[in-house]
């Protein structure tokens, strides 16, 4: 399995505990099915439960987790864990004024719900923490990718009347202008930006496109059948970049300064290099893609395979070098 980022392992091991808790400790065999793991992985998750607690951090305030006899057992201390959360006044104004900003955005369907819930969070405020969020939502202003309110919505309608697309999309991994027929299936929101599920014609593949790359879309007068077995939530998961078999193989080595590479890079493997520094294994469709992550790092990431990777990061440093002249 290839390394999680934090983030996505956090998510796993939150929806992990209440469901091993209702199942009453649940054999290793199903946990690891359930949730794809090996039983070293399900172990170190289980070790990361047992130092997780609230302050003071007594043994009355930590998470009990173990493995025993081939079971999984995870018990919450009855300190303070099973208490309803108490939002502070702080953190109901930002949650408010944060909520109100997403509700100004283009192509939202949830935005009336959003509202209504907004409204009684605000009633639900003293009188001066509403005039305080109300303030401060009119000084915020959110920006969520770049796409048009327009395109949003004619890609939107294109998806529900399943009208076939011709569009030009800009490709960032190979840096150049194509031109395609896609049929729309879904758009979503994900990671400050926008992103189009449509099947490519040409490819016969489903694909996630980005929403701001795309420079025009005109309807070819063409309908289409949704694939039997397309499931939304599966092209909503992150990481929204899935490696397949035909992709490049490709080594890095990082200093510790690159560490953050970790997180944004879908990984088949890390290894130790000693000095804080790590080998990362990944694949990629596009090396160009991987040049700009590894041109942000600089000198704290060392392209090593394949050739072609370390041949691109130089023409590209080169290139950079050159916009400054003599």
């Amino acid at each position: 399995m290839p390394i999680q980022p934090t983030a996505e392992r956090l998510r796993r091991i939150m929806v992990m505990v209440p469901w091993v808790m209702a199942r009453g400790d649940p054999p290793v065999e199903e946990v690891c099915e359930r949730f794809g793991l090996s039983s070293d992985e399900l172990a170190a998750d289980i070790e990361l439960l047992m130092v997780c607690g609230l302050w003071p951090f007594t043994p009355g305030d930590m998470i009990d987790a173990s493995i025993e006899g081939g079971r999984v057992m995870i018990r919450m201390p009855v300190s303070r864990l099973d208490r309803p959360p108490r939002l502070t006044s702080t953190e109901a104004i930002a949650l408010l004024v944060t909520g109100r900003a997403v509700a100004d955005l283009p192509g939202i369907e949830e935005t009336p719900s959003l509202r209504s819930a907004l409204g009684k969070l605000a009633a639900a405020l003293t009188p001066e923490g509403a005039a305080d969020a109300e303030h401060l939502a009119d000084r915020i202003a959110v920006t969520f990718g770049t796409a048009g309110s327009e395109m949003l919505a004619s890609l939107r309608a294109a998806a529900s009347e399943r009208a076939r697309l011709s569009v030009s999309y800009w490709s960032a991994g190979r840096a150049e202008m194509t031109h395609r027929e896609i049929d729309p299936l879904l758009v979503f929101g994900a990671q400050g930006a926008w992103y189009l599920v449509a099947v490519d014609t040409a490819a016969e593949e489903i694909k996630r496109f980005r929403v701001d790359r795309i420079r025009d879309a005109a309807r070819t007068g063409e309908t289409f059948e949704v694939p039997a077995d397309f499931d939304p939530a599966a092209y909503q998961q992150e990481p929204l970049y899935a490696p397949s078999p035909q992709d490049m193989s490709c080594v890095v080595d990082v200093a510790p300064a690159a560490a953050w590479l970790r997180e944004v890079l879908a990984l088949d493997a890390e290894e130790e290099l000693g000095d804080g520094r790590l080998r990362l294994r990944l694949r990629t469709q596009h090396l160009p893609w991987l040049v700009r992550f590894l041109m942000i790092a600089g000198i704290d990431a060392t392209p090593v395979e394949p050739p072609a990777l370390a041949d691109a990061v130089r023409a590209r440093a080169a290139a950079a070098l050159a916009r400054y002249g003599d």
